[in-house]
């Protein structure tokens, strides 16, 4: 299993889309951090999370790790990302962050998701 992401701060669920199947998780504290992150999950297949993670590392399990974890319900593409230490995860083809200076209304780099325009 290889991180490929990790921070110290707390991030929410903030949005999914199910036409368009992109998950959508947001720290944004204005009084605690200076900066706003995206984390956008594409092509979501399954998933597994609570409302909100302090901290977050994402890792993404190789094929062998996913079947172990997954079994039967293993999907037919994407990757297996782990959140923390496993008890939560979603299944996509991609995840992606972003970092700036916006709010909890600027939109999100990730395109046009509903709260976020």
């Amino acid at each position: 299993m290889k991180e490929i992401v990790a921070w110290d701060r707390r991030f929410q669920v903030w949005q999914y889309t199910v036409s368009h199947a992109v998950l959508l998780l947001r720290s944004y504290h204005p009084q605690k951090y200076g900066t706003r992150i995206d984390v956008a999950f594409h092509a979501v297949s399954q998933m597994k999370l609570q409302p909100s993670f302090e901290p977050l590392a994402i890792h993404r399990a190789d094929e062998e790790e996913a079947a172990q974890f997954l079994g039967a319900q293993l999907p037919s593409y994407g990757s297996l990302f782990l959140l923390n230490d496993g008890s939560h995860y979603v299944c996509a083809s991609t995840c992606s962050w972003h970092e700036d200076q916006g709010d909890h209304r600027t939109p999100s780099r990730f395109g046009p998701l509903r709260g976020t325009e």
